[in-house]
């Protein structure tokens, strides 16, 4: 807001400087040259360029004084207005940034409307998607309901290049088309842009994805409690139970450890956007989120299982990113395992066994981008560095 206040200040002076300027023109050239009072008749006896001048003892009196403290004035408002401009400048400039982000703010939010609300829901908090599912040759296996993520942490996940690059050739193996002309789009690289400027406003605080990330593990927990004491049944007494669950659940020394690594793989909250099972459990995205719910997907579309597509509930089996059974075999350690959860992966880069990476991986660790016009930017984390322990330790136990 002080930036803003400076700049219109700035932008006031100027207007009052360049009046000042065409006042001080105006009257001095309606007092020096005496416009409308030149000599009778010398518009037909004399030239413009020989009407008589003022005479020596004219000019050594008032007139050159007055033409002197013109000259003056102007030489002094030239003076304030070149060191006012130069401290003006960075504030000129900031506000042209700013100015230019909210202009592309709103024209990406006209475009996510337009072509992206119906998905995932109005400000990016996530929705469904109809989807068709077929088989290797094109045919028809089942019509499900894809869980859209919720876009408010896609910056902490992506960095703006990689989220470009997403909405350029769309997502393989998902409802996700290519929006971008590079994929076949409709959108100019320039509309795709405006769109990475609107996620831009969208991105949780650090508390706020903090608190997504908890009311899934809540979610999860509740249900682990209850069975455990069935006679639970006050509100207050299940939310302590499952407080009191998850505390000890995250240590590493728990009983229950392996299981809230699993709560956090699976974490439902935000259409799954933070979860790991979003994209390498089998059908997790369409509902197959427990042996329970997956029976039922599979008794409802039979298809499903006749062509391969979904066998039963298979956590880490592989979806539309690659199985995680065995994965101690690429990630020596779980260090490097924990790194590579934490950073995601980089389109070329090697990660684990010095593979080439997509870029299809998030990094759930929290990122610094440098960007253009705004600068450094800090985006929230995701899960804190014991979470991820945890879900390697489930992801190493597969």
């Amino acid at each position: 807001m002080s930036t803003l206040l400076f700049a219109s200040t700035q932008r006031t002076i100027g207007w009052v400087l360049a009046s000042v300027v065409l006042v001080g023109m105006g009257v001095y050239l309606l007092f020096s040259f005496r416009i409308g009072k030149r000599e009778v008749g010398s518009e037909i006896d004399l030239a413009p360029n020989r009407v008589r001048h003022a005479d020596d003892d004219e000019l050594e009196t008032r007139f050159l004084d007055r033409n002197l403290a013109w000259s003056l004035v102007m030489l002094t408002v030239v003076s304030l207005i070149l060191p006012i401009y130069w401290l003006m400048e960075p504030a000129r400039q900031d506000n042209a940034a700013y100015g230019w982000v909210k202009r592309f703010e709103g024209r990406g939010a006209r475009t996510f409307e337009e072509a992206c609300v119906s998905c995932h829901g109005p400000g990016g908090v996530g929705g469904v998607a109809q989807f068709t599912i077929a088989d290797a040759d094109g045919g028809f296996v089942a019509q499900v309901e894809w869980k859209a993520p919720a876009l408010t942490t896609v910056l902490s996940r992506f960095d703006e290049s990689e989220v470009r690059r997403i909405l350029d050739y769309g997502r393989p193996g998902t409802p996700m088309p290519a929006w971008g002309l590079p994929g076949g789009g409709p959108l100019t690289s320039q509309q795709v842009h405006q769109l990475v400027v609107y996620l831009r406003s969208i991105q949780l605080t650090p508390e706020e994805a903090a608190a997504e990330v908890t009311s899934g593990l809540q979610f999860g927990a509740r249900g682990i409690v209850t069975a455990r004491d069935p006679g639970l049944t006050d509100a207050d007494d299940i939310d302590a139970a499952i407080e009191a669950w998850l505390a000890q659940a995250a240590d590493p020394s728990s009983s229950d450890y392996a299981a809230y690594g699993e709560l956090l793989f699976n974490n439902p909250a935000a259409q799954g956007a933070n979860s790991c099972a979003r994209c390498h459990t089998p059908g997790f995205s369409y509902g197959a989120s427990s042996k329970e719910a997956t029976a039922e997907l599979m008794a409802e579309w039979p298809r499903l299982a006749e062509a391969g597509v979904l066998t039963g509930y298979r956590p880490g089996a592989g979806h539309v990113g690659p199985a995680l059974v065995g994965i101690e075999t690429h990630f020596p350690t779980a260090g490097g395992h924990e790194d590579f959860v934490r950073t995601g992966s980089e389109v070329g880069a090697g990660y684990g066994n010095a593979r080439p990476g997509t870029g299809a991986m998030p990094g759930f660790g929290g990122r610094t981008d440098d960007l253009d016009v705004i600068g450094t930017v800090v985006r929230s984390r995701i899960l804190t560095p014991e979470q991820i322990a945890a879900i390697v330790a489930y992801e190493r136990s597969l």
